[in-house]
């Protein structure tokens, strides 16, 4: 029997007996992670010239927000040409700040609430993830987290490979997308094995 382990903005998460956690919503797009490690835009830059609005790093009301601080002064960490380099919850231990996140444009990944990472029997990031929209299937990672408030959120490269606007400016799709996770379960894309990272 499938237990519920959140419902956010009237969407259903559930988790079944053999641990596959899922649900079906839209899907925003993300840029976050994007820091120009595979000759791709950067998601910010001091310009807002950047993949996504500086406003969605949280820039001038909120505090910045899934980006790197300098200094300890609130300063973003740029490249020393405007770049701001960007953060997923996912980091890859022992690489450089440029290659350490997992990144949008190039890694079909899932941002997960908060609420179903806390609530979910086994460890979300870093597991598998499968995304499905009209036959199109995308084997994924669970890469990020979200606001509280938001439920179904993909990268750059996964929208791209469902075949949906892919901008996190304005991309994304109102509905339809099957989410499908498998906490415990590491995710392997492109050679690259993920580790499952504990909150």
């Amino acid at each position: 029997m499938p237990v519920e382990l959140a419902r956010i903005r009237g969407v259903s998460v559930l988790q079944d007996e053999d641990g596959r956690v899922h649900w079906v919503s839209g899907a925003a797009v993300d840029a976050d992670g994007s820091n120009g490690q595979n000759g791709n835009p950067f998601a910010y830059r001091r310009d807002d010239q950047g993949l996504d609005l500086l406003a969605n790093a949280g820039w001038p009301n909120g505090g910045w927000q899934g980006v790197l601080l300098d200094r300890g002064d609130d300063t973003p960490l740029d490249d020393g040409h405007g770049n701001v380099y960007s953060a997923t919850t996912y980091a890859w231990k022992g690489r450089p700040v440029a290659t350490r996140y997992v990144d949008a444009t190039a890694v079909p990944y899932v941002v997960v609430n908060p609420l179903v990472r806390r609530h979910a029997v086994g460890i979300v990031i870093g597991c598998r993830a499968r995304l499905s929209l009209k036959g199109k299937v995308v084997e994924a990672v669970v890469a990020d987290v979200s606001g509280s408030r938001d439920i179904g959120e993909i990268s750059i490269r996964a929208a791209e490979l469902l075949g949906i606007p892919s901008s996190p400016r304005h991309g994304g799709i109102a509905g339809g997308v099957t989410f499908e996770l498998f906490p415990g379960s590491a995710a392997v894309l492109a050679g690259d094995i993920y580790e499952l990272q504990r909150a």
